[in-house]
């Protein structure tokens, strides 16, 4: 006797169902939890203004580390979808997740020591660009796939470049607007794709499979 096995899958067979471990109200909470640190974020960054280059400004650093629990929430979110591959691609969004960890730690210890900070802290210093550097690098990964259909399928690369298009911003514009071009696209990129998780979460789900053709009379 032959047997088969198929292999199972996080999503519900059918479009319709709200998936298996409650998946669109997990959809929902990453999508709330990204929308707020997003917004929070840009809040303390306009709060800061021009400071946030020569000091520490309390504010921006808490939204900062709200914005990266956001982050994590979208993490779990893609992991537990299979976003990023089935098999060796679930290691980009775990070293993703070690990542973020140490960067909101980095968040109270950077208050903390605002001026003299100690040697044991630069680790953490660190990995705050090198999650975002992970976000670019899921963000290809998830694009290649292929397992989120339509605009969601590349809204994580979006959300990936925000990095490069920071980089850019303040390398090419004043100090006083470096700023902006980041605060903007965290706006459309990760700000967009929180509200969308949260309005329509169905969009993580897969498509239904097209209906088989009628046998010819």
């Amino acid at each position: 006797m032959t047997m088969h096995v198929r292999p199972s899958s996080v999503y519900a067979p059918d479009p319709s169902d709200p998936g298996p471990g409650g998946l669109l109200l997990r959809t929902r909470i990453a999508g709330a939890a990204l929308v707020a640190g997003t917004t929070a974020w840009i809040a303390g960054l306009l709060e800061g203004g021009i400071r946030i280059r020569d000091e520490v400004v309390a504010v921006e650093i808490w939204g900062s580390m709200a914005f990266l629990v956001g982050v994590m929430s979208l993490v779990v979110l893609a992991l537990s979808t299979n976003a990023t591959g089935a098999r060796k691609g679930r290691y980009i969004a775990i070293v993703e997740m070690v990542l973020l960890v140490p960067a909101m730690i980095w968040c109270p210890l950077v208050i903390a020591y605002p001026e003299d900070t100690p040697g044991w802290v630069i680790p953490f210093d660190m990995c705050w660009p090198l999650s975002m550097l992970g976000m670019l690098v899921l963000g290809i990964a998830v694009a290649k796939v292929g397992r989120f259909r339509g605009l969601l399928r590349w809204q994580f690369l979006l959300c990936g470049l925000w990095l490069v298009v920071a980089g850019v911003g303040e390398a090419v514009l004043s100090d006083e607007a470096g700023t902006y071009p980041g605060m903007v696209w965290l706006g459309v990129s990760y700000g967009l794709l929180g509200l969308r998780l949260v309005v329509t979460p169905r969009i993580v789900l897969p498509a239904a499979p097209a209906e088989p053709a009628a046998p010819a009379a």
